[in-house]
């Protein structure tokens, strides 16, 4: 038998929408006990985000204020005023990420997988693209999600033998 992605898929998705606050999302990973999430808007696979996507844009945040902090500390820049202090930075940067949503940072070139590919295939995007998580789409709908411990556990229940 020729394993396909809907055989391993799970079809029953959780979604995010493009507009969650960056703290919602926080929450809803903690909750669903999950890494990343599909992003549907209108019934559409439009993105994907994950708790990476999220500390890479907190990453961007702390530089450019890292780099504003600098700036203004640096008396041939004009600073005219006293330096803002680390806590000032802090708070204005969490101030910035809170009002930060899901499409702010989710990942818009997606690499999904349709219905009817191999595993083998499957199996060679997740590796070749680095990612663990493949969307299923099927008409721009997401219909089911591959992660790479489906793969595995496929292989760990001994119900599929490699080549």
């Amino acid at each position: 038998m020729e394993w396909k992605a809907r055989d391993v898929m799970s079809a029953e998705v959780r979604t995010v929408g493009p507009e969650m606050l960056l703290p919602d999302l926080e929450r809803a990973l903690i909750e669903q006990g999950l890494s990343g999430f599909p992003v549907v808007d209108g019934g559409r696979l439009v993105g994907i985000v994950s708790r990476s996507d999220v500390v890479r844009q907190l990453c961007v945040e702390q530089s450019v204020a890292e780099t504003l902090s600098d700036y203004y500390a640096d008396p041939g820049a004009g600073a005219s005023g006293p330096v803002e202090s680390f806590e000032a930075i802090g708070q204005r940067v969490g101030a910035r990420i809170e009002r930060l949503r899901v499409k702010d940072v989710m990942i818009h070139d997606l690499i999904t997988v349709s219905p009817e590919d191999s595993l083998r295939d499957v199996a060679a995007t997740l590796l070749a693209r680095r990612v663990h998580r493949l969307p299923v789409v099927e008409g721009g709908r997401l219909v089911g999600i591959v992660t790479s411990m489906d793969v595995v556990r496929l292989f760990a229940e001994d119900r599929v033998r490699p080549r």
